[in-house]
């Protein structure tokens, strides 16, 4: 005969297992959809920081996303400028693949739908660059912009990519958690 209490405690912790889950999922679905740049600043002072910046956030399947990233550089505009990353969402977390992002944090603010990028260089000052961007609705209307976009989820689908690293959902996913900002609760 089974105790009452293990099966009170096994389905208690089903329940919480469940909410958790539901609540992350709603986390990254949070997540989804397109971010402006507002602004970009470097420390100490420099130009190695974006003039445009476009970010957009999809969901691929019920733990994958994938997040296409197209920029203008301040002192060098026509060069190459953008990148992609897939994310996994787990019980524990949204986590960025762990290929290319080591020197790279990620913020969300879900109150104020703000995503803030930190980027550490491998320069001799060891500059540190803040990239803020805020929610948008409106269309990407700037052609450098869209097509470094249109390159980047073509990067991301890419046949000899996928021959390489493989599928996203067998990728790694361990070190690199993405933030989710909370409001601090005021006392009453």
């Amino acid at each position: 005969m089974t105790p009452f209490f293990s099966l009170k405690t096994a389905a208690a912790a089903a329940v919480l297992s469940l909410c958790m889950n539901a609540s992350a999922q709603t986390a990254s679905a949070g997540l989804v959809g397109d971010y402006k740049l507002a602004s970009s600043t470097t420390v100490p002072a420099s130009t190695w920081g974006y003039s445009k910046g476009r970010i957009s956030i999809k969901q691929l399947d019920d733990q994958h996303l994938l997040i296409l990233f197209a920029c203008e550089w301040k002192r060098e505009p026509k060069a190459a400028c953008g990148d992609h990353y897939f994310a996994q969402q787990r019980d524990d977390g949204l986590y960025l693949q762990d290929m290319n992002t080591d020197a790279l944090r990620l913020y969300f603010d879900p109150a104020t739908r703000k995503l803030t990028l930190i980027s550490r260089g491998y320069d001799a000052k060891q500059s540190v660059r803040h990239d803020i961007f805020s929610a948008t609705s409106a269309p990407l209307s700037d052609t450098a912009l869209l097509r470094r976009m249109k390159r980047e989820q073509a990067n991301a689908s890419d046949k000899e990519n996928l021959r390489v690293f493989g599928p996203y959902q067998k990728r790694d996913y361990q070190n690199n958690r993405i933030e989710f900002q909370h409001q601090a609760q005021t006392p009453r």
